[in-house]
């Protein structure tokens, strides 16, 4: 149950009307009044019952499911494949004995009759499993059947045996055929019978299983339903019980965030929410103490009296607000008795203020006189300075220029010495040409006087010859000396060209030398330059400021003038403000 009333200041014509509103909630007394933790933990306990209960049927079911679907695997399907095994293995033991009858070989016979005694242990292993399966009363019977006609035939078989073993196999044939072949039939349909009951004993419980599948998913589903619809009604009802609590605390700090602190909330319930509403109503009432009594304090001081102070209870941080505010009246009433006592101590100094202004006005026209000497001498300055480095600027140019000529005059120097080098180079291969001819000349003159010598032995016949023969000799012999004077000209031409060389290389070695120490004069050049624009813009940065100077000597000129003026001001608004602060009480 919940009431709701909330006490707000409403305007109407001009005047404030108080309508009371108080937001009321009533719990019942058992499972409301406990403590939300406990609340929240019970419902949550319940809760998670409610939906384990589906679970829990659901569990039940699969275990009754189970426990059919393991009874069905081991009475009725494992025993089929045991039913099969043994009508096999009589079927093989059948064979084997059959075998005996018309086998002569002892060797054959000894391996079937080991056969034969492996079969009728496994027949015995298949009864003794197959009986462990036997549920009804009919599928006993025919069991017990089958263990009997198989107690007969083997009391048959072993007499069949005997007779083959003795060599009536005749008789043991006609006995097998008459007793043995009656008993088998009736061992063979009573497996069939047995095997087809266990089929259809299986196919029932199948059914039933499927039934019981089905029970157990409606059941599941209804359980799940019916605890999902008591889950969602606790739910509902548990956030019903916590929601209104907060919704009704939200509204309640709305107002009081809106200012509004005409409100109270009284929640009935012995809860956290209730403990949280009397909190609440206790720091309304606080908030209200606290904001009327700042209210009447400010209001006082609006009216001049600083004779005031705090009177509330204070709690928590709100003694900070209380500590503030008293210091707030104390730092007032101080300070309007400090302006009221600084007030007439600046009637006494505001004379000498005047008379320090005029003082310095005097002294600042001085000061402005000396600086614009100063200035006139730092232009002068300035001009020459800048005039050297305008002449330094033009001898590092000048320098620059000549470094470069050079320059190039060393690389055409260098071209130079690539060239005589070159002419070096040609005359070591002339030379070398001229000794080939003068080799050939040898040869040459050699054999003229062979073919001299050949003409001689010819006699008359050869006396032409001779005559060619020696004038081939003489060309020779002036080819040799104009060869050799040839190779001593192109020999002097390489002495004169090494020398030459040497002079070039030497120049060259000068012009680097002077390319270096050029650099370097053009480095210091560049340095004096740069130095030279330092010195200037620094000069004239000083002149700069020598004005500037200037220019506040001269604002503090016309300052020293408006201060005593000032002065005069500050002296007729000190005795305004001491007839002001005579309307403040102060202690």
């Amino acid at each position: 149950m919940k009431k709701a009333q909330l006490t707000k200041k409403t305007k109407k014509n001009g005047e404030y009307k108080r309508s009371g509103r108080k937001i009321i909630l009533k719990s019942s007394k058992s499972f409301r009044d406990m403590p939300i933790k406990k609340r929240l933990l019970i419902s949550f306990i319940i809760i998670s019952i409610l939906s384990n209960m589906a679970g829990v049927v659901g569990l039940i079911f699969l275990q009754k499911t189970s426990s059919e679907y393991n009874t069905a695997l081991l009475k009725y399907g494992m025993s089929q494949g045991d039913i099969g095994k043994l009508g096999i293995e009589i079927e093989k033991t059948n064979t084997l004995v059959r075998d005996i009858l018309f086998i002569k070989d002892e060797s054959e016979l000894k391996s079937i009759k080991k056969e034969l005694v492996t079969s009728l242990d496994v027949i015995e292993g298949s009864l003794d499993s197959i009986g462990n399966y036997m549920v009804t009363s009919e599928e006993k019977d025919i069991f017990n059947r089958i263990r009997t006609n198989l107690a007969k035939y083997k009391q048959t078989r072993n007499q069949v045996v005997i007779y083959s073993l003795s060599g009536r196999q005749d008789d043991g044939l006609a006995l097998f055929r008459s007793e043995g072949t009656t008993i088998m039939n009736q061992i063979s349909s009573d497996i069939s019978l047995l095997l087809q009951k266990k089929i259809d004993n299986c196919n029932e419980l199948a059914d039933e299983l499927m039934i019981l599948k089905s029970i157990s998913i409606i059941c599941v589903i209804v359980a799940i339903i019916a605890s999902s619809a008591l889950v969602l009604v606790i739910s509902k009802n548990l956030t019903k019980e916590i929601s209104q609590p907060i919704d009704i605390m939200r509204k309640v700090a709305e107002e009081i965030a809106d200012g509004n602190l005409d409100v109270s909330v009284d929640i009935e319930s012995k809860d956290e929410f209730g403990m949280l509403a009397f909190a609440f109503s206790k720091m309304i009432n606080n908030l209200k103490a606290y904001i009327s009594e700042i209210s009447i304090i400010l209001g006082n001081i609006s009216r001049g009296d600083l004779i005031t102070s705090t009177n509330e209870d204070y709690k928590g941080n709100f003694i900070e607000i209380k500590q503030s505010l008293d210091n707030i009246v104390k730092s007032l009433s101080d300070i309007f008795t400090n302006i009221k006592t600084t007030s007439g101590n600046v009637n006494l100094n505001c004379e000498q203020v005047a008379n320090t202004a005029q003082i310095l006005s005097e002294r600042s026209v001085k000061q402005s006189d000396s600086v614009e000497k100063l200035s006139y001498y730092m232009n002068e300055i300035n001009e020459q300075v800048q005039s050297n480095a305008q002449n330094a600027k033009n001898t590092n140019d000048i320098t620059i220029s000549l470094g470069s000529d050079i320059e190039k005059c060393n690389m055409k120097m260098e071209e130079m010495l690539i060239s005589m080098g070159n002419i070096e180079s040609a005359s070591r291969d002339i030379n070398n040409i001229i000794n080939t001819i003068n080799n050939i000349a040898s040869q040459t003159e050699l054999l003229a006087l062979n073919a001299a010598i050949e003409a001689a032995r010819a006699g008359d016949a050869g006396k032409g010859f001779a005559v060619v023969a020696d004038q081939v000799r003489k060309l020779s012999g002036e080819s040799a000396n104009a060869v050799t004077q040839t190779s001593n000209l192109i020999k002097n031409c390489i002495e004169a060209v090494n020398g030459g060389k040497k002079l070039a290389e030497d120049t060259a070695m000068s012009l680097l030398e002077i390319v270096n120490n050029t650099k370097k004069a053009t480095e210091f050049v560049s340095e004096i330059d740069s130095a030279s624009e330092e010195q200037a813009t620094s000069i004239e940065q000083i002149n700069n400021d020598i004005i500037n100077i200037l220019e506040i000597i001269q604002e503090n000129s016309e300052t020293a003038k408006e201060s005593a003026c000032a002065s005069q001001d500050l002296t007729a608004q000190a005795e305004t403000l001491n007839k002001m602060i005579q309307r403040f009480k102060i202690e």
